[in-house]
């Protein structure tokens, strides 16, 4: 019988609001692999990180093994994470303990994602609604320096995503790390899902008539209170029902015939973000630097509009 690191593994590691709960939803598709029972497992983080979950690595690897539990040795078992990016304890676990595992890292325009995370700290109730993203940017630049607990007042810094994937590369080396672009994977699905493939060694082909729908779409909720118990709910309820499949297979249909209805009467129109001149000229300066780096540490341009540097 094969011990856990026995297997081969593909993470998506990352960055957050980067799709890639749409590329887990993908690659669940795919009839090599055998995905995780939920998506965020977060299984490999460290036990102080600020988000929540039902199974944390705590010396026993067998907690992981449940997170699998209808995988045939054949597949390739993947789940998605994208905080492990950010996390140094979730690194040295997954180059400990996963010695096949291949890393899958979705980045995105770093103020773009900014702007992303603004609206999804107000659609699940942790920043006021009334707080202009102007003032978010203040709140994050006067934050940088000391040590946050809160995950959305750690966005300004998560979005260099150089200093994070330098590591990575470093322990588990280029040919163990894909890196794709949320802006590629919106445009050219296929194409991108194609490469992925070509880097995980499984069949592309599978991609080419596939039906791509974006999932986990960040909107703007008539009521963030309601919608923070929708979502606590709905975690608690994975949780305990994610290793039975009896009962999960059931709700997860339910779920997509309900959440469509609740999400149209609790959603409404988003308005364009406003952001001051003096705002964008700030991040601007603040990222150009590692965007240049990430540049050069991949060896090729970024399909990001270029940024420029303000006086």
């Amino acid at each position: 019988m094969k011990n856990i690191g026995d297997y081969n593994y593909l993470i998506v590691g990352g960055t957050t609001k980067a799709a890639t709960t749409s590329l887990f939803a993908y690659l669940s598709d795919h009839p090599a692999i055998c995905a995780a029972t939920y998506k965020e497992t977060r299984f490999f983080l460290s036990s102080n990180y600020p988000l929540p979950s039902k199974y944390r690595y705590n010396g026993d690897l067998e907690e992981y093994a449940s997170l699998f539990p209808n995988c045939s040795e054949t597949l390739l078992r993947m789940e998605s994470t994208p905080d492990y990016l950010y996390c140094e304890k979730a690194r040295q676990r997954i180059t400990e303990f996963l010695p096949y595992a291949k890393l899958v890292f979705s980045l995105r325009e770093p103020i773009s994602r900014l702007i992303s995370w603004y609206r999804f700290a107000k659609q699940i109730g942790k920043l006021p609604q009334t707080l202009s993203f102007d003032a978010y940017v203040e709140l994050l630049f006067a934050a940088e320096h000391k040590r946050q607990e809160e995950q959305h007042l750690q966005t300004l810094q998560q979005g260099c995503y150089t200093i994070y994937l330098k590591p990575y590369l470093s322990q588990l080396g280029p040919a163990r790390v894909h890196i794709l672009f949320y802006e590629e994977l919106a445009t050219q699905p296929a194409q991108i899902m194609a490469s992925l493939c070509n880097f995980a060694d499984i069949d592309a082909d599978f991609y080419e008539n596939y039906i791509f729908k974006v999932t986990n779409r960040t909107e703007k909720m008539r009521n963030s209170t309601l919608h923070q118990k929708y979502r606590d709910f709905r975690f608690r309820l994975r949780q305990w029902t994610h290793n039975k499949p009896i009962i999960h297979n059931p709700l997860r249909g339910i779920r997509q015939i309900i959440e469509p209805l609740y999400l149209r009467l609790n959603t409404q129109p988003e308005k364009t973000i406003q952001m001051s001149e003096e705002t964008r000229h700030r991040l601007l300066n603040y990222y150009q630097p590692d965007i240049d780096a990430l540049s050069e540490l991949i060896r090729k341009p970024l399909p990001w509009k270029p940024l420029k540097k303000s006086d």
